[in-house]
């Protein structure tokens, strides 16, 4: 399976693609009690999976579901890196109500130690539960933001040591707020890797599972920072696209 012209268009703009029914319910369901037996014999600590993210109940909700072709659709047929493993993430529910906070981009998780670095091409969160509501532990990302960041990235030449020096990405003005992922087990968000995203509050008595991906194109270790001031040097499907907006 492909991504539509629309759905490709939508990508460009905005950053993310919604994908409803993207796995298998069945399949969605199988990965869910994977975990919750793992939870039995194994505790899983700030929602992370130890022993379970290699394993084909998770890997194949992105290997061998329709997500995999959507996005090759995307990168370039060839272009893109199977990824070895998935991130189980379980978000609990709060002690008390808490606000949604201000996201952040995925980059390499050591920042805040001066550290930076770039190495997905997408980001791609799937529902292995029902998540129907606001305030459930959702999946927040912020379109266009793709696009802001990129702006800003491009008017500092230095930015990856400004990043490093201030130990955080710039404030910048975002196109638009948060979305929170709402949908049912199954459905999947692909986004673009400078998508601004973070996991919001639960206000449910549920956990919401989901499970990540990061998938990248064979020269994303090469193109490195790079790809944070040039967003589309990874999107061969997009080519036509990028011409177009450079000749407005």
């Amino acid at each position: 399976m492909q991504m539509t012209k629309a759905q490709k268009q939508q990508f460009f703009e905005e950053g993310y693609v919604l994908v409803r029914g993207a796995v298998p319910k069945l399949m969605a369901d199988q990965a869910r009690k994977a975990i919750n037996r793992h939870m039995r014999y194994r505790v899983m600590q700030q929602g992370r999976n130890p022993g379970l993210s290699n394993e084909p109940v998770i890997t194949d909700l992105f290997n061998k579901s329709p997500l995999w072709g959507l996005c090759e659709s995307v990168v370039g047929e060839g272009q893109l890196i199977p990824p070895q493993g998935g991130n189980v993430k379980l978000n609990f529910p709060d002690a008390e109500e808490r606000p949604l906070t201000r996201g952040h981009l995925d980059l390499g998780g050591k920042l805040k130690d001066g550290l930076l670095s770039r190495g997905m091409t997408l980001l791609v969160v799937i529902l292995v539960h029902d998540v129907p509501r606001p305030f459930m532990g959702n999946f927040c990302f912020w379109p266009g933001s793709h696009r802001a960041y990129e702006t800003a990235f491009q008017k500092d030449p230095n930015y990856v040591e400004t990043a490093k020096a201030n130990r955080r990405i710039p404030d910048i003005d975002l196109p638009h707020g948060p979305i929170q992922f709402m949908g049912e087990a199954g459905d999947a968000v692909i986004c673009h890797h400078q998508m601004y995203h973070n996991g919001g509050p639960n206000h449910s008595p549920d956990i919401r599972y989901a499970v990540i991906f990061r998938p990248r194109h064979v020269n994303s270790r090469e193109n490195s920072t790079d790809a944070m001031a040039d967003i589309w040097r990874e999107f061969e499907g997009l080519t036509d696209l990028k011409e177009e907006a450079m000749a407005v």
